[in-house]
């Protein structure tokens, strides 16, 4: 089970991402499309002569930059920007079920293969779930939950608003958060 956050700011830019495991059993199915499963694709078998021979470098949302190469590394940095794109191309649905109705938390907006995506939406600023199991009570208290500590952050004079939050201290906590209702 696992799961990708992704906070955007009113101007569709990430604030925070985070991908993280969940540390309870699966009650359910973890997937029932017919199709396989994104994550389950590898890197190319291909010589790497084959390759091209200049790597893109990427940034690993924790401000460092790392190299976007092949091999279990490579695997997770794909996986990782294919995670970035579904949660950026739900930003439409988001708009679109948020424009008609007056709720903050948006269940089950979009789904992608394996991916459903979940949505809070908090004054200007989104949070988008990817997740992978049904668990709606678990999702609605980690997003209420997530909002808090959102704020607290918010509040902080250091802080400048729609700006990349890279706090280890939030990251903490949105993990806490995760691990008690996830």
């Amino acid at each position: 089970m696992s799961f990708y956050l992704a906070i955007v700011s009113p101007l569709d830019s990430p604030l925070f991402q985070l991908s993280f495991q969940s540390s309870k059993p699966s009650s359910t199915p973890t997937t029932s499309s017919p199709f396989p499963s994104w994550s389950s694709f590898s890197p190319s078998d291909e010589p790497v002569s084959a390759r091209s021979t200049t790597q893109n470098s990427t940034s690993n949302g924790n401000g460092t930059i790392g190299s976007g190469g092949t091999g279990a590394g490579g695997q997770v940095v794909a996986e990782r920007h294919m995670q970035q794109m579904i949660a950026h191309a739900s930003l439409d649905s988001v708009e679109e079920v948020m424009e008609g109705t007056g709720n903050l938390y948006l269940k089950n907006v979009d789904r992608h293969n394996e991916w459903t995506v979940s949505a809070f939406l908090a004054t200007s600023v989104k949070f988008i779930l990817l997740h992978d199991i049904k668990n709606d009570d678990g999702i609605r208290a980690f997003f209420i939950e997530l909002w808090e500590v959102y704020v607290k952050v918010t509040l902080n004079p250091f802080h400048t608003v729609n700006t990349p939050i890279r706090s280890p201290i939030f990251e903490a906590k949105v993990r806490a958060a995760a691990k008690r209702n996830l």
